[in-house]
């Protein structure tokens, strides 16, 4: 199940591109939305290593709620960094010089990281009740959800594909948006159940502060940054 909600995610993004290459300049769309998506890729980062963390560190429901401390301050930050950008003169600083786009395409990619902050948001409850899904064997649900997200994200895209409202990059991140969403809340469903079923202590189990989460995560996240930001600098 893992291998294979894996694989599917994948689709996704066939769903958004070819949504996209309806649009009247599919080439100025596509590439506001692939940009969009790269910084993505690198605030959204810490979100999904919380999905290593949580597998590999919670077994009773203190060390629950020290991972949950742990991910509610990581996504607080990214959701305030997602505001920097989106909102201040930082966001245009970090598209023009760092990704080398020029003056015109900015605002577009603007509007659409306005939506796809939020995507981050839910990517890390996602992946915070994947650990705990993953650690219990109930890995059938990640092809469920993963299931479910594509068949709303390709509804969704026929809409927009039928009332002729494919104008923007911001029209795939509101249906990647849409697909995460989803999945985060069916992530939330099966966790939350799983989590009432753990012991509140188990025996020979340490974990009980944020602190300890922090010391496990922060090597992982060093080591994944470095790769992370080879695809934005490709796009």
């Amino acid at each position: 199940p893992l291998g294979l909600s894996a694989s599917l995610v994948t689709i996704s993004h066939v769903i958004i591109n070819s949504t996209l290459a309806r649009a009247a300049e599919p080439e100025t769309v596509i590439a506001s939305y692939a940009i969009g998506l790269s910084m993505l890729g690198i605030i959204e980062r810490p979100a999904i290593l919380l999905r290593q963390t949580c597998s590999a560190l919670v077994r009773d429901r203190i060390s629950f709620r020290a991972m949950t401390a742990a991910a509610a301050c990581l996504l607080i930050g990214m959701f305030l960094t997602g505001l920097l950008i989106s909102y201040s003169p930082v966001g245009r600083l970090l598209f023009r010089h760092l990704f080398g786009v020029g003056d015109a395409m900015v605002e577009a990619i603007i509007h659409v990281y306005r939506v796809l902050m939020f995507v981050s948001i839910f990517s890390g409850i996602r992946c915070l009740f994947h650990g705990i899904i993953i650690s219990n064997m109930r890995t059938k649900w990640l092809t469920i959800g993963m299931a479910i997200r594509l068949a709303a994200m390709y509804a969704l895209s026929l809409v927009f594909i039928k009332t002729g409202n494919v104008t923007s990059g911001q029209v795939g991140a509101i249906i990647f948006l849409v697909g995460m969403a989803i999945e985060a809340g069916l992530s939330y469903w099966e966790g939350a159940r799983l989590v009432n079923t753990l012991p509140l202590k188990k025996e020979g189990h340490d974990i009980e502060r944020s602190g300890q989460i922090f010391k496990f995560y922060r090597p992982l996240l060093l080591s994944s940054f470095i790769a992370v930001v080879i695809g934005p600098a490709l796009n």
